[in-house]
């Protein structure tokens, strides 16, 4: 038998293609630190303004509890200071973060103002009034996050530095007490605001979000998503090998 009429038996290797139904591919937006460090806060600061806001809030309030008012309120100030600890914790815990574990530093290289931010801003000023198509490509943080993330700094060290004059009141002059008590309490009411105005809406009551984005929970965002919020961000993961190591999860819905 002819050498061309034997290969012509053997039946040809496919080539490899890509699969029909490929895995569903997800994206790490916080690793399982931040996860714990933003839970951790979340629960300190929420205590921290319901304690606080107890001592705003008129005498005759409390009325109801009777005699165990003086009780209610020895907890209300004992919980206050556990938590401004915790949360004091946390963030000197995140800076240790930021400076010496690799995910921190890019976590801070990430935050860091650029120029395309401040373009960013103006284009997406300009597509929300209807004068651009489009909105502009964000990148891993966007300039919203950055001034979010800026006030942030600022508040909790002014609450920490006014908490603690406040917490060792002996050592301090009547004068300097009152002017913490003040900016403590105008910040407290600000970060109020703020996270009920700003961040609840933007992370989780805007409509395709409603009624919350669970990835403060999970820490990735499916890859629809991920194209739709943070599109530069994507684009960088995908042309990069070593980011997709970092950020991209496939399979389950878990970041692993």
């Amino acid at each position: 038998m002819a050498e061309n009429e034997i290969s012509s038996d053997i039946p040809a290797v496919p080539e490899e293609t890509e699969p029909l139904n490929p895995p569903p591919r997800y994206f790490v937006r916080l690793n399982p630190s931040e996860k714990v460090q933003h839970m951790l806060f979340v629960i300190s600061f929420f205590m921290l303004a319901l304690t606080g806001l107890m001592l705003w809030l008129p005498e005759r309030t409390f009325h109801f509890l009777g005699s165990t008012q003086e009780s209610v309120f020895f907890f209300r100030s004992l919980l206050h200071r556990i938590f401004g600890t915790v949360m004091m914790l946390v963030c000197a815990y995140h800076v240790y973060y930021l400076i010496f574990r690799p995910a921190g530093r890019r976590w801070l290289r990430d935050m860091m103002v650029r120029k395309k931010d401040i373009t960013d801003f103006f284009y997406n000023m300009l597509y929300l009034v209807g004068i651009r198509d489009e909105p502009p490509e964000f990148d891993r943080f966007s300039y919203k996050h950055k001034m979010e993330y800026g006030a942030l700094i600022a508040g909790t060290t002014l609450m920490s530095v006014t908490g603690l004059i406040l917490w060792s009141e002996s050592y301090w002059d009547k004068f300097l007490i009152d002017v913490s008590a003040l900016i403590h309490g105008m910040e407290a009411i600000l970060a109020c605001l703020a996270v009920m105005v700003w961040h609840l809406y933007e992370v989780h009551l805007r409509p395709h979000k409603f009624p919350i984005d669970n990835m403060w929970l999970t820490g990735i965002i499916d890859e629809a998503e991920m194209k739709e919020e943070y599109p530069f961000h994507y684009k960088k993961i995908m042309s990069d090998p070593e980011l997709q190591k970092i950020y991209v999860r496939e399979g389950l819905k878990q970041d692993g």
